[in-house]
């Protein structure tokens, strides 16, 4: 069964088509610097999909837990034990259930451990519960981290084992990685390119533009062109989308956002 999910405008005003099929199949990857609009897409992705894909989000930051209150997300708090997350996930597999893996308020170890042993759940289902599922991380690079940082050596192999898992052989238990980040010079390179379909937001710095045309089959000195695109404008390119880079405009989201960043105003008097 063929799903086109709609996730905007295309160049030249075609309406930009994303194959949900060929998406759990081949993956994807989309980066952008913090303010080109890259939650935003994620949430669109989410919304259009949800009706046809059973749906896991990892979410730092709190920003989609409110998929719960229109498409019955089950929203996972992860201030428990790694077992208890690990069962869960096994679980979630099994009833086909959609679900939010809430980590906002943890320490970065404390997420980088409970989003392993709940995508270690994942993965590890027993196979009469491989049903395809759509498996979104945001700020991947937190999780599979391309050098070594202030957490320790376990909780980065046990995060960074777990998302090479997701991405390398997620795909034979039903399992699709999409995979979002600020900075693509700090995601492990294995991760990365094990994606095949790409959604390029703004960016401003050389070696994340470097990264990016080189995913892309860029020269180098294309890659300026993602320093001008505006807040919501992407370049996606891969089977599930388009065999060229094709410039597009991510549409409305239907369920709104967390509220927007302040805004500037008066300090009191």
């Amino acid at each position: 069964m063929q799903v086109a999910i709609d996730m905007g405008v295309a160049q030249g005003g075609a309406e930009a088509k994303l194959d949900l099929e060929e998406l759990l199949a081949t993956r994807l990857l989309v980066q952008g610097n913090s303010g080109s609009g890259k939650s935003h897409l994620l949430r669109r992705l989410l919304e259009q999909s949800a009706p046809w894909v059973q749906q896991c989000i990892v979410d730092p930051e709190g920003d989609f837990v409110t998929l719960a209150d229109k498409y019955g997300h089950l929203v996972v708090d992860a201030s428990r034990s790694e077992s208890e997350l690990t069962t869960i996930a096994a679980r979630v597999r099994q009833h086909r259930v959609s679900v939010v893996l809430s980590l906002e308020g943890l320490d970065v170890e404390q997420q980088m451990r409970c989003a392993a042993a709940f995508l270690g759940g994942l993965f590890d289902a027993d196979r009469d519960y491989w049903y395809p599922m759509l498996v979104v991380v945001d700020e991947a690079q937190l999780f599979a981290p391309a050098i070594a940082g202030e957490v320790s050596d376990e909780a980065r192999k046990l995060s960074l084992g777990a998302m090479t898992n997701l991405m390398c052989r997620g795909r034979k238990r039903g399992l699709a990685g999409v995979i979002a980040t600020q900075r693509l010079a700090k995601l492990a390179k294995n991760v990365a390119a094990e994606a095949s379909n790409f959604l390029m937001g703004r960016t401003f710095l050389d070696i994340d533009m470097a990264r990016a045309a080189d995913l892309l089959g860029m020269e180098r000195r294309q890659a300026e062109m993602f320093r001008d695109l505006n807040r919501g404008h992407f370049i996606a390119l891969g089977p599930a989308m388009s065999r060229r880079p094709l410039p597009m405009v991510i549409g409305v989201a239907r369920n709104p956002d967390l509220p927007p960043s302040p805004h500037l105003s008066p300090l009191p008097a």
